[in-house]
């Protein structure tokens, strides 16, 4: 069994790309040792490569905090249908996938499911001016 060290950036995705395919190895087989001798390389290059910052923290007052209620709507209250009107908007990639998914979870349209999120975040913000006048 050859284990290389990792020492670039494709080292690393290689590593990352086989143990990808052992992770159904069972423990104590050559597989499994394999899959544990790569998981220890890959995490201390990590750990050298991507240090985590160590925060220091004081007993300072934090001084007035405030809670912000959570008013956005779970994925599956966001189906259903009603008049609209089409505008062109650029989202980011991350958020289209996230509502792609949970609209195949729920079989409806991801764009229905943006749209009532937008209505609940309008909805709520309109409430909001309304209750200060």
């Amino acid at each position: 069994m050859e284990i290389k060290p990792i020492k670039t950036k494709a080292d690393h995705r290689a590593a990352l790309k086989e143990i990808e395919g052992l992770m159904s190895a069972r423990p104590g087989t050559p597989k499994g040792d394999r899959l544990d001798m790569l998981a220890t390389l890959v995490e201390a290059w990590e750990k050298k490569r991507y240090p985590i910052a160590r925060e220091s923290y004081t007993d300072e007052p934090l001084g007035k905090l405030r809670v912000v209620p959570n008013f956005l709507p779970p994925p599956e209250d966001l189906v259903f249908r009603e008049e609209s009107i089409k505008v062109t908007l650029t989202l980011s990639k991350r958020s289209v996938e996230f509502f792609k998914r949970e609209a195949a979870t729920h079989h409806t349209q991801y764009q229905l499911m943006i749209r009532r999120l937008l209505d609940a975040y309008a909805e709520h913000h309109a409430q909001r001016q309304d209750r200060r006048r």
